[in-house]
């Protein structure tokens, strides 16, 4: 885990600097096709030993170990903590929502065990209380969200597809309506600088094609296939927080950094996105080198950076600007890898948009 080494050195530094970065598999080494990195002990996980195991192999390693040292965690699980792309009670193998509630279950009390989580994050049963705030001074307040827990099943048999008239249901939400109304009311009442939204999975409404096939595709994970919840957050932040909030995510094992648009249009800039790539998954990936990037960056003018590389995104957080720096290792493959800076941007507060730095 070298990048975890490298920003445990980095993070000896005021707070306001954020390192953002995705985390852990639960799946076993015989499903993983690309180079081993790292050897998992076990089958895929189902009992709480098994979650505790695997917590213990990753806790086991000396850079993580480091990374948690050098500074205090905000922690959020996306699916992986659990099971792949799981939505609320269901699992992506349609296994009975019951029989999924005692996996998600184990599942928590043993992230509860190994993060960083305050008393109010304790596990009721299949539940944790995730979705919480943070405040910074005066220069930003945090919202970090929960878009597994309650969000509605994903449409389209959760592959990439065409973004037909179910991912615009009015009905379905990624965030519940609770945690919307939280974090809208959170938003208006803010008196900082910044407004920070982290949460676990693509903001951007990002298109791209496969070779040879004529279909335009979206991911139906992503808030993509929940486009009724990106309209209202996207709106309630022109209309009510114009030009000082940033949004940070991850899970989709590469960097990306972009502006964020209401639908897939040229129209106006709101906010921004940095999405933070895996530590490890991936193995060290193919740069910008693949069809995947190439279709993604021709079909989406607001996507400015976008690398199949493994590191980090580091956040430079001022009063009156917003740094975000893409780090990226040349390998994972030995403990020494060469760390760089694949793309620098940065956003005046009050002027929407990412500009090269």
């Amino acid at each position: 885990m070298a990048a975890h080494r490298r920003r445990a050195d980095r993070l000896r530094v005021p707070l306001r600097r954020l390192h953002l970065r995705g985390s852990r598999s639960r799946r076993a080494t015989a499903q993983c096709q690309k180079p081993l990195i790292r050897r998992h002990l076990g089958h895929e996980i189902y009992s709480i030993g098994d979650y505790r195991q695997r917590y213990a192999q990753y806790k086991s390693d000396p850079d993580l170990q480091a990374a948690h040292a050098a500074a205090p965690w905000f922690v959020s699980f996306d699916d992986h903590e659990i099971d792949n792309n799981w939505a609320g009670d269901i699992d992506q193998d349609n296994t009975a929502p019951e029989v999924f509630r005692t996996r998600r279950a184990m599942a928590m009390q043993a992230y509860y065990e190994h993060m960083p989580l305050r008393r109010s994050s304790m596990p009721d049963g299949s539940h944790m209380q995730m979705y919480r705030g943070a405040r910074f001074g005066d220069l930003m307040d945090a919202f970090f969200l929960d878009t597994r827990q309650y969000r509605s099943d994903q449409v389209y048999g959760d592959r990439d597809a065409p973004q037909g008239p179910d991912a615009f249901a009015t009905e379905r939400s990624i965030t519940g309506a609770p945690q919307e109304a939280w974090l809208f009311k959170g938003l208006d009442r803010s008196k900082a600088r910044w407004n920070l939204i982290a949460q676990q999975v693509c903001l951007m409404n990002l298109t791209y094609h496969k070779a040879g096939q004529p279909e335009q595709l979206v991911s139906m994970d992503q808030w993509s296939g929940y486009m009724n919840s990106r309209r209202r957050l996207l709106a309630h932040i022109d209309a009510h927080c114009p030009g000082n909030v940033m949004t940070v995510s991850g899970d989709a094992h590469r960097h990306y950094a972009g502006d964020l648009i209401q639908d897939h249009s040229n129209g106006k800039i709101i906010s921004s996105e940095y999405l933070a790539t895996s530590i490890s998954s991936g193995a060290d990936g193919v740069g910008e080198n693949d069809d995947y990037t190439r279709s993604s960056r021709a079909e989406n003018p607001n996507l400015k950076a976008l690398t199949d590389k493994r590191g980090y995104v580091l956040c430079d957080v001022g009063r009156d600007a917003w740094r975000g720096d893409l780090k990226v290792l040349d390998t994972i493959a030995t403990r020494n890898g060469t760390l760089t800076t694949h793309a620098s941007f940065v956003t005046e507060r009050g002027k929407p948009g990412l500009q090269r730095a």
